[in-house]
């Protein structure tokens, strides 16, 4: 739940937050759970969608650091720093970073994906493809070496 939570806000506290959140609307709507071993992509679902909300309840809110750090003149980039994986998916843009997360660290299948993110299979697999390209030339672009 952390990881992903953590994957889409990235922020700590936030994550904590949605976690929380997500935490307690699944304990009041437990009854709507039919089955008891779909919990896990039932409570998924809930921390992806409390995620989301919290993202867009956030665009309207300008954080003084980050404009700081716009401001501020960019040291330049030492060759010897490399990009790891899991910082290149955190700089794919959201439904790619999700069902990146999601197949790769969870080890969910397609199809479960699919229910936790309310889109369909097709979807799915064409956003894994694509954000595997998208990682794949983030990587690149950085002079990544495994």
């Amino acid at each position: 739940m952390y990881t992903l939570a953590m994957g889409i806000l990235k922020n700590e506290a936030d994550a904590a937050d949605a976690m929380q959140d997500a935490i307690l609307k699944a304990y009041c709507n437990l009854d709507q759970l039919k089955y008891r071993n779909r919990f896990r992509p039932w409570i998924l679902s809930i921390v992806h969608n409390t995620a989301i909300e919290y993202i867009r309840k956030q665009k309207n809110i300008v954080d003084l650091e980050s404009q700081e750090e716009l401001a501020a003149p960019e040291p330049a980039v030492d060759t010897a720093t490399r990009l790891t994986v899991w910082e290149g998916v955190q700089r794919l843009k959201l439904p790619y970073r999700t069902v990146i997360i999601l197949f790769y660290y969870e080890n969910y299948s397609v199809r479960q994906i699919a229910e936790v993110t309310h889109t369909s299979v097709i979807a799915i697999k064409q956003q894994l493809s694509r954000g595997r390209k998208m990682l794949a030339q983030l990587l690149n672009k950085e002079d990544f070496v495994q």
